[in-house]
């Protein structure tokens, strides 16, 4: 890993940990035991750095997307390898560092917006669409009001007024997650989402290769 990109994890790390208002250059520069002027040298301000971090976590998150419906037997299982990569990334993600973002880096913020706008609400009508032929989501889906609905429920949690809840941000999502696949799906759907459900409740079970006897 090259100096610039030490730069930007160890600045991504500090802004989901603090925030973005709260930590400085010279905070960065300490974290990494460098100079700030080293950071300067690739990074013109804390304005850029901030840019460098959400371009490369819309990078990661366009990526996984990419790979789960590469990777799925069907609109259902997109949905829940979708949802598995979302849960990993949602334990990283601080909402302060979110709201500090819109307040304090406007553009930035705007990067990150326009990414939940488009190319998630893109793909989730496409799954709609996918799933209707498929058999699986029922016919007559409004695909244009439910990818909207889908997409505001996934960053629901993400909202100052949830701050503090009772229950935690995976708890939140996992049950509006299955309660938007109920509301869609057709019969056939169903057992699928059941068997999905199902398998993510099965322990993994650890096996110990036997060690064969010897001298027999």
């Amino acid at each position: 890993m090259d100096v610039k990109e030490r730069i930007q994890e160890r600045a991504s790390e500090l802004f989901r940990k603090y925030g973005v208002k709260s930590i400085t250059m010279d905070d960065i520069a300490s974290q990494l035991g460098i100079s700030k002027k080293t950071i300067y040298q690739y990074f013109a301000d804390k304005e850029e750095l901030v840019h460098s971090v959400i371009d490369q976590k819309i990078k990661e998150s366009q990526g996984d997307c990419t790979c789960s419906i590469s990777d799925a037997e069907n609109a259902i299982h997109e949905q829940f390898l979708v949802q598995d990569k979302f849960l990993e990334h949602l334990s990283e993600l601080n909402p302060v560092a979110l709201h500090d973002m819109e307040k304090f880096h406007p553009s930035a913020y705007e990067k990150f917006a326009r990414h939940r706008n488009t190319f998630i609400r893109e793909m989730v009508e496409k799954n709609l669409r996918k799933g209707i032929d498929e058999g699986l989501y029922r016919p007559g889906l409004r695909t244009d009001i439910l990818s909207k609905f889908r997409v505001d429920s996934i960053y629901l949690g993400l909202s100052p007024d949830f701050m503090g809840s009772a229950f935690g941000l995976a708890e939140l999502h996992q049950e509006l997650f299955v309660h938007y696949l109920f509301g869609i799906a057709s019969p056939e759907g169903n057992k699928l989402i059941h068997r999905y459900l199902l398998e993510r409740q099965k322990p993994v079970v650890s096996v110990t290769p036997r060690v064969g006897k010897t001298g027999s």
